[in-house]
């Protein structure tokens, strides 16, 4: 790729990003070439100039997050192609955000955190006492006779849908190990966009938390994985991740009736971090509005103060607001722990993993 071409990564190389991962059991650490058909810009439009790059790089990323220093290592992209990547290292739970919830409230007269119903009457909801009235109609057990709202830690036992079937989970919070990401400096564009599905590899959030797809629904594995009011849980494993892009999450909150707040600072035109392949991820607005030329994987070429003129994705107000789909290549091996081996860590394009147990 020529230099007139190259994406906004590579014109610098003291980028300091920082994540907090979340992952699934029984992952893979390549990424998927799972593709789903949408109309994107070609190569040739995905286009910056170092000289439209203005200010440090570091100052985009949250003071601390970084454990380590950024480095440069030779990586393999899922295309195949032999490229280098900017290797970081990040906390388990970022110092960065508030990590403590709530997600699961201890009784029906409690407001916990979040969740986006996909079954009947489907949408956004704060986990309060409407919500719980609203499950039992549908049949479900959520409650018990004293108002107690049924809560579980996934990672105490073996995670199969029976073992969770109409609980709350709520896991345990572990900082005691690290992630390791790959991040392309030369973002490569697939030849077909890889769809984001559930618990899928998105990016990397500016705060140093990693971002998810999907969270796993009800009906396919039982229990209600609780989301805080910024859309952001913790792993069975023990680490952070977000859910949701949480610099718009407000905006969905607020639309949805949901009475809770996001205590992140809100900006709708916000440059929020990273995706995966390299590419931008912006907050849903731009110079006061949506975008109207986004293409399926919500991204399109435009003039950024950040970045210049490049390719970049943006949030939605749908909810969840994330991207549905990537136009470039992640790293095989994107997401990674040096410390822990245990650590549940999804891989590339997600999609429902298999229940333990």
């Amino acid at each position: 790729m020529s230099d007139f071409r190259r994406p906004v990564l590579n014109l610098f190389l003291p980028l300091v990003l920082v994540l907090a991962a979340c992952g699934s059991p029984d992952a893979t650490d390549e990424a998927s070439s799972t593709s789903t058909s949408t109309s994107v810009v070609s190569e040739t439009d995905v286009t910056a100039s170092a000289a439209a790059v203005e200010g440090d790089p570091m100052s985009w990323f949250a003071d601390g997050a970084l454990t380590s220093d950024a480095v440069v290592v030779d990586c393999t992209l899922e295309n195949g192609s032999e490229s280098t990547c900017y290797q970081l290292e990040v906390a388990s739970l970022a110092s960065t955000v508030d990590t403590d919830g709530p997600f699961c409230p201890a009784t029906t007269s409690d407001v916990g955190g979040i969740w986006v119903w996909d079954g009947e009457k489907p949408g956004l909801y704060a986990l309060d006492s409407d919500y719980w009235e609203m499950m039992s109609a549908q049949g479900f057990d959520f409650v018990g006779a004293d108002g107690t709202i049924s809560i579980t830690d996934p990672a105490a036992g073996p995670a199969s849908a029976s073992a969770t079937a109409n609980s709350c989970l709520e896991a345990t919070a572990d900082g005691s190990f690290h992630l390791q990401v790959l991040l392309p400096t030369d973002p490569e564009l697939l030849e077909e966009p890889v769809a984001l599905e559930t618990i899928s590899q998105v990016g990397l959030a500016l705060d140093g938390v990693t971002i998810f797809g999907d969270a796993p629904s009800v009906a396919d594995r039982g229990g209600l994985p609780a989301l805080d009011a910024c859309g952001g849980h913790i792993d069975p494993s023990g680490y952070y991740h977000w859910h949701f892009g949480a610099e718009s999450i407000q905006t969905n909150l607020d639309e949805a009736g949901a009475a809770v707040t996001c205590d992140i600072e809100q900006d709708v035109e916000a440059l929020v971090g990273f995706g995966y392949d390299g590419y931008a991820i912006f907050g849903p607005e731009e110079d006061g509005e949506i975008p109207a030329d986004l293409d399926e994987c919500s991204g399109h070429v435009s003039d950024t103060e950040e970045l210049g003129e490049t390719y970049h994705y943006h949030l939605t107000y749908d909810s969840p607001n994330l991207p549905a789909c990537r136009v470039g290549a992640a790293a095989v091996g994107t997401l990674s722990s040096p410390d822990n081996p245990s650590a549940s860590l999804p891989g590339g394009a997600g999609g429902l993993p298999p229940a333990r147990g």
